[in-house]
């Protein structure tokens, strides 16, 4: 009796680990096909390398900035200035790439649709800052109020440059 139940245990084992590896493999592969369709589907509405760069960027010089409050805050602040940079920077990018081909012409292209990118987004990064957590928030929307025309103008001129091309 020992012996049978020993067999049954190892066909058991010996068997059901390559059903197993295959079932997990299947789970993963089609876990990876849905997080790829997701990003598929919000690269329609937040540029991914603007929104990683702005995010890292922005995130170190308001955590800078905030550092005199201590480690929390000023990771908090710099927190959510990343969050809020990767999310409304990436979607505003896709926004000014989307005015920039509304504006004729090709410096009124690229003037008009920064300025009204830059104008939304130090109205929301202001308005973020102020909402609990951010010690300085005037002095936090700085940065993005100097930065953000050298961004979006970069960014506008180099999608001006390879629509030529």
């Amino acid at each position: 009796m020992n012996s049978y139940f020993s067999a049954e245990i190892c066909v058991y084992i010996c068997e059901n680990p390559r059903e197993k590896y295959n079932k997990v493999e299947e789970k993963k592969i089609k876990d990876r096909e849905n997080f790829n369709k997701v990003l598929k589907f919000f690269s329609k509405f937040i540029d991914y390398p603007a929104a990683i760069a702005g995010a890292v960027m922005m995130g170190v010089i308001v955590g800078y900035i905030n550092r005199k409050f201590g480690l929390w805050p000023a990771f908090t602040a710099a927190l959510k200035q990343a969050a809020y940079t990767f999310l409304f920077g990436g979607s505003l990018t896709k926004l000014l790439y989307y005015i920039q081909g509304k504006i004729p012409g090709k410096f009124a292209s690229v003037f008009f649709s920064v300025i009204i990118i830059t104008t939304i987004t130090v109205i929301l990064v202001y308005i973020v800052h102020n909402l609990r957590g951010t010690p300085m928030p005037l002095e936090s929307t700085i940065p993005t109020a100097i930065l953000a025309p050298f961004g979006f103008s970069f960014l506008a001129y180099r999608r001006l440059r390879r629509s030529k091309s």
